[in-house]
């Protein structure tokens, strides 16, 4: 299956005692194990063919401070740390330029606004270092960041004001003339509290290795963007946006038709992904996980690293 892990008894000549701890490891997280006599696969492919690709050490570099979200950076901080037990450097905005990226592979952006990181010249730098093999992963509203920018690939959808910098509808005159005691039965119809929608994924796409094709996705608000031109839609809603849990403004909710909850664009030999919605969330929500750590290690992995 797309996703699946080789490993490989030569390459663990050092562990002695390997065997045992590859089960112990597959049985705690309720994995199978199949056993290949061979590297030649007489129905599968080879473990030398070019689509087994290595999965290589990934230098992870992300941001905190100004401008991010203390509760993203937070659930990434501890998922790292506690979870994957995988080390990732934290820099912080205030001093943050991408010409300290050149001994990273992955920066990850929590959601947050960053207008300033993605001024003319620091964009440029960062798109140079993106073409040169580097991958961004950008969460939440960190994606607005690069809507609109050139070389970035993404744009909001047209149903949504674009002069918004958090893609919320500005307040019109006429909305202003609605009495105090409407206006926030009025408003609630914006609004996405925290809802669940169901999203089409592409499960032939690295970032979707191991899902179905259908993702119950949790959306904290309504930014909407379009469908990629020219990259990849790995997640998204086609049609009217159907929610199977919590709240959602009627206005809120007609947004989210036809719009992008995961996707990729390639620059160069790097990425930039997008993962509109929260996929962790407090580190509670299980199910999203594995797109971030797919994101990471599985997307665009075409390099060989010792």
């Amino acid at each position: 299956d797309r996703g699946s892990l080789v490993i490989t008894k030569s390459d663990n000549r050092s562990n002695q005692d390997f065997h045992n701890d590859l089960v112990s490891i597959a049985n705690a997280h309720e994995r199978e194990l199949f056993a290949a006599t061979s590297s030649f696969g007489d129905l599968n492919t080879d473990f030398g063919s070019p689509d087994i690709k290595m999965v290589n050490k990934q230098r992870i570099a992300m941001l905190r401070g100004d401008g991010v979200s203390s509760l993203s950076y937070g659930a990434l901080w501890h998922f790292f740390e506690q979870q994957l037990n995988y080390p990732v450097t934290s820099m912080d905005t205030s001093y943050f330029d991408p010409s300290m990226l050149s001994e990273f592979d992955v920066l990850i952006l929590p959601s947050g606004w960053y207008s300033k990181l993605m001024n003319e010249d620091k964009s440029t730098e960062l798109k140079d270092w993106i073409r040169a093999g580097g991958k961004v992963i950008a969460l939440g509203n960190a994606v607005s960041s690069f809507a609109g920018k050139d070389g970035f690939g993404l744009k909001r959808n047209q149903q949504q004001d674009s002069n918004t910098e958090d893609g919320e509808d500005e307040v019109s005159a006429a909305d202003n003339l609605i009495p105090y005691d409407q206006r926030e039965k009025n408003n609630v119809k914006n609004l996405i509290t925290g809802s669940i929608y169901k999203t089409t994924l592409d499960p032939s796409h690295p970032m979707a290795f191991g899902y179905d094709d259908t993702y119950f996705s949790l959306k904290l608000g309504s930014s909407s963007y379009a469908f990629l031109e020219n990259g990849y839609n790995v997640g998204y809603i086609k049609g009217d946006a159907e929610s199977v849990a919590g709240f959602s403004g009627a206005d809120a909710k007609a947004k989210l038709k036809n719009s992008l909850s995961f996707g990729e664009v390639r620059l160069g030999s790097g990425s930039v992904i997008y993962l509109v919605d929260d996929v962790l969330f407090r580190s509670f929500w299980e199910n999203g996980k594995m797109l971030l750590v797919n994101s990471i290690f599985f997307v665009n992995n075409n390099k060989f690293t010792l």
